[in-house]
């Protein structure tokens, strides 16, 4: 019994003493990537490029940490040694077996969903699908472009179809320039300001002059920001609801299998 009690003391103090060092470890471990972390951050501002702390992070590439940096283009992501003296920018791709995978455009993906259940949908166009909807998409939009009236003449074919259209407003010009308001925003934010939204944004579609009023208070500018994080640079710029972003127009068939919808 004296044994087997010193045994489980042993054992005990043993496993005590374990947990201590693992403690240790994963401070230390913090510390440093605390320090390594400063360092980078550090060598950014006196590069001219100053970032929020959280744009940081470990990457999946040992020795090497990622900074999420947006510019006139949208979000690049960069990848930093540790020692802050080196970076890269691009896309950054992990082998399976049989395929490869894209680690960087999953991650923005992945980002560009949670800021879309963030938009608040009455700020938004929305084509409902006829019945119940079985698959959504979100498009940023231009009411000028020759590929967005094509994707909005088959709107009620896609609603037929069973597809929730969300529109986005994206003025492909921007929205000043030389501190005027380009076409583009003055004509697509005629359908945000309408009573009747749906129907003014399918006239505008269609080529049909709208005399309607260009009011302040409208989520244009809001939507060509988001545009421009999420990386979009032409219309229409289609969004799955698992934040897929896709360049273009395309067919109904085609947004039915992307959607995973049975025809």
């Amino acid at each position: 019994m004296v044994a087997t009690m010193k045994t489980i003391n042993y054992l005990a103090a043993l496993s005590l003493i374990s947990f201590s060092l693992l403690i240790q470890g994963v401070i230390a471990q913090e510390a440093s990537d605390a320090d390594t972390k400063a360092n980078i951050m550090d060598r950014l501002e006196s590069a001219g490029l100053g970032l929020e702390e959280s744009a940081v992070i470990p990457s999946p590439i040992s020795g090497y940490h990622q900074a999420t940096v947006t510019s006139s283009n949208g979000e690049t992501v960069i990848y930093l040694a540790n020692d802050g003296e080196y970076f890269f920018a691009g896309d950054l791709f992990f082998l399976e077996p049989g395929r490869f995978v894209n680690a960087t455009e999953a991650e923005k993906t992945e980002k560009r969903a949670q800021a879309l259940a963030g938009v608040d949908p009455e700020t938004m166009i929305v084509f409902p699908a006829v019945g119940e909807a079985k698959g959504i998409l979100t498009v940023f939009t231009d009411v000028t472009c020759g590929y967005c009236r094509k994707l909005h003449g088959q709107m009620a074919e896609m609603n037929e179809a069973g597809i929730e259209v969300h529109y986005l407003a994206y003025p492909r010009s921007g929205i000043q320039r030389d501190g005027v308001f380009t076409h583009e925003y003055t004509e697509t934010v005629k359908a945000w300001c309408a009573e009747d939204r749906n129907l003014v944004m399918t006239d505008l579609k269609a080529g049909i002059p709208v005399e309607g009023e260009i009011c302040e208070e409208n989520p244009v500018s809001d939507h060509y920001a988001l545009g421009r994080e999420f990386g979009v640079t032409g219309t229409p710029a289609i969004v799955l609801p698992d934040g897929t972003l896709m360049p273009g127009y395309r067919s109904t068939a085609d947004y039915l299998a992307l959607l995973g919808i049975e025809e």
